[in-house]
C-alpha cells in the first residue's frame, strides 16, 4: 500500500506539469478595419503578416472610428487614443493575442515639440496593439504596386514593435525608422533581419519563417 501511495504521489505532479498550457508556436493576430479602409490593401496585409511572421491572422468586421480619437483642428485621428481603444475595448472581445487597427483615415501622434505629427503607423513596443493608416502611402509613387507594398511593410513594421523590437539601422531591415518620409519605406526589403528574428524567437518563443528574399507574388494576389 505504501508503494502504491508513493507512485500516485509521483504521478500527480507529473500530470499537473503536463497540463500546463504552453505558448503556441503560431499566435493569432487580429486585423481590425476602422472606418474607411482599402479592402485590397487589407487582404494583402493579412497575407504579408502570414508570410513574414507565420502568425494566424483573422480579419475582423469593420468598426467605426472612435469619436474620442478625432482631432478636429487637423481633421484626423490620434493614434495613441486608437491604441487604447483597440487594447481595452476591442481586443478583449476576440480570441487574438495581438491586434492591428487598419484604416484609410489620416492618423497622428505627438513627436518632440510637434503636437500633431502625421504618421503611417504606431505600435506599442512590447505591447499588444498597433494601428496603421494607408492615407500617406499614395504619396510620391514610383510604380502602381508601391502603395500596396508600403502598407504591407508598415503593418509588419508596427507588429515588430509590438513584439518588443526597437528601430534597427541595418540597411533594408523592416524595422528601419521611416524618419518622417514614406520614401524610406521603399528602401526596405520587407523582411525581418536575422537579429530581429532571433529576438522574437528567443523572447516570444515563436518560430519565425526565414526567407532569402520577399516573394511579392504571394502578397499581391
Amino acid at each position: 500500500m505504501r508503494f502504491l501511495l508513493f507512485v500516485i504521489m509521483l504521478l500527480v505532479p507529473a500530470m499537473s506539469w503536463a497540463e500546463q498550457p504552453s505558448k503556441p508556436a503560431k499566435p493569432k493576430l487580429c486585423l481590425q478595419p476602422l472606418g474607411k479602409y482599402d479592402a485590397k490593401m487589407l487582404a494583402a496585409s493579412k497575407r504579408g503578416v502570414e508570410y513574414v511572421y507565420g502568425f494566424a491572422v483573422e480579419v475582423r468586421p469593420k468598426l467605426k472610428m472612435p469619436k474620442a480619437a478625432y482631432y478636429k483642428p487637423r481633421k484626423r485621428y490620434r493614434a495613441d487614443i486608437l491604441l487604447d481603444y483597440l487594447r481595452k475595448d476591442v481586443l478583449p472581445k476576440t480570441d487574438c493575442e495581438y491586434i492591428v487597427g487598419f484604416t484609410k483615415h489620416d492618423i497622428s501622434t505627438t513627436k518632440g515639440d510637434v503636437k500633431d505629427w502625421g504618421i503611417l503607423g504606431l505600435g506599442e513596443i512590447g505591447g499588444v496593439a498597433a494601428v496603421v493608416s494607408s492615407f500617406r502611402t499614395h504619396k510620391k509613387l514610383k510604380n502602381p504596386h508601391t502603395a500596396l507594398r508600403r502598407v504591407v511593410k508598415v503593418v509588419n513594421h508596427e507588429i515588430g514593435h509590438v513584439m518588443g523590437l526597437p528601430h534597427n539601422k541595418e540597411p533594408g531591415c523592416l524595422l528601419n525608422d521611416a524618419e518622417g518620409t514614406v520614401l524610406t519605406v521603399d528602401e526596405e526589403h520587407g523582411l525581418l533581419c536575422e537579429s530581429t528574428i532571433d529576438y522574437i524567437e528567443k523572447h516570444k518563443g515563436y518560430a519565425v519563417p526565414r526567407h532569402k528574399s520577399f516573394d511579392w507574388t504571394i502578397v499581391e494576389q
